[in-house]
């Protein structure tokens, strides 16, 4: 990986929870009046746990799974932001991994993704009209910024005549609609549909 790629946050357990978990579990150790007290409690606050562990997880396949199965007529109509997560998504199912960077800050690279020991930057570019070469010259930038292996840009439109030149001398990977809606097409028919259960949460 490369080494100016920013490390992941955490998601599944924030800081407060944490801190109230730690409070919980001191309040009845010392509370209990025997040892089969203390453990039944320790048993109690870690199947909570685990609970929680598990329906964080559920929640967020499930998201991913759902937004996965958007087709580009759902694309069409998102915006910038929704576009780089739904791509962050798609190509989490494909097998990569994937780190969507902050709106801002980002260098040029809206996704950085890595497989097989390729490290890849991503722009993503949800337009109305083609692309044009700005998009090739700035996750080109990127490509050097975060020291990666490839640079893509993905669209659901269709890219300029001096882009497609650019990129194919710069070396940068162009995905036009047609080819993301055959990606779309070849992940729904591999992705099971989401699961869903009678838990909901909101998005963060």
């Amino acid at each position: 990986m490369a080494k100016n790629k920013p490390k992941k946050s955490p998601q599944l357990l924030s800081n407060q929870l944490l801190i109230s978990f730690l409070i919980l579990l001191v309040i009845l150790h010392y509370a209990a009046d025997h040892l089969l007290a203390a453990g039944i409690a320790l048993f109690i606050m870690m199947t909570f746990a685990a609970l929680y562990f598990y329906f964080q997880w559920q929640r967020q396949k499930s998201a991913k799974n759902k937004m996965v199965q958007s087709g580009i007529k759902e694309i069409d109509v998102m915006n910038g932001r929704e576009f780089e997560n739904y791509l962050g998504a798609l190509f989490e199912a494909m097998g990569y991994e994937v780190e969507v960077t902050p709106a801002s800050g980002d260098y040029g690279a809206d996704l950085l993704m890595e497989k097989d020991e390729t490290f890849i930057v991503v722009q993503a570019k949800r337009y109305s009209k083609a692309v044009g070469i700005s998009s090739i010259q700035e996750v080109f930038s990127a490509k050097m910024y975060y020291q990666a292996d490839e640079a893509w840009v993905v669209t659901n439109n269709t890219f300029s005549k001096n882009a497609f030149e650019l990129a194919k001398r710069s070396g940068v990977k162009l995905i036009a609609r047609k080819e993301l809606i055959e990606l779309i097409t070849e992940n729904m028919a591999e992705t099971p549909p989401p699961v869903f259960t009678i838990h909901t949460w909101n998005e963060k």
